[in-house]
């Protein structure tokens, strides 16, 4: 030998380093996933809570009243009509 020592250490996975960043950098990228995850669902499901401009027809729709019976907006086209809604599950 020429006085080299060829001595192999730990396999590249088993090394301190290398769990010390897997640990540090996988719960960044994590919270970096979901981040960009909510970010594309917004800009998805944007359509869905687009308003209508003031003075314009609602689309059709049927509702179902406190008592039972099927109404639909067509009946009150040309009234002034009043929709009042909530939500017993907030507040």
């Amino acid at each position: 030998m020429d006085g080299s020592a060829d001595i192999e250490g730990p396999a590249w996975w088993r090394r301190v380093g290398f769990a010390r960043a897997l640990l540090t950098c996988l719960p960044i990228l994590a919270i970096g996933a979901i981040i960009i995850t909510f970010w594309v669902l917004s800009l998805v499901r944007a359509d869905e809570y687009r308003l209508l401009p003031v003075g314009s027809t609602a689309p059709p729709f049927s509702l179902v009243t406190a008592t039972g019976e099927q109404i639909s907006g067509d009946e009150h086209l040309g009234k002034h009509p009043f929709l009042m809604y909530f939500n017993e599950g907030v507040g």
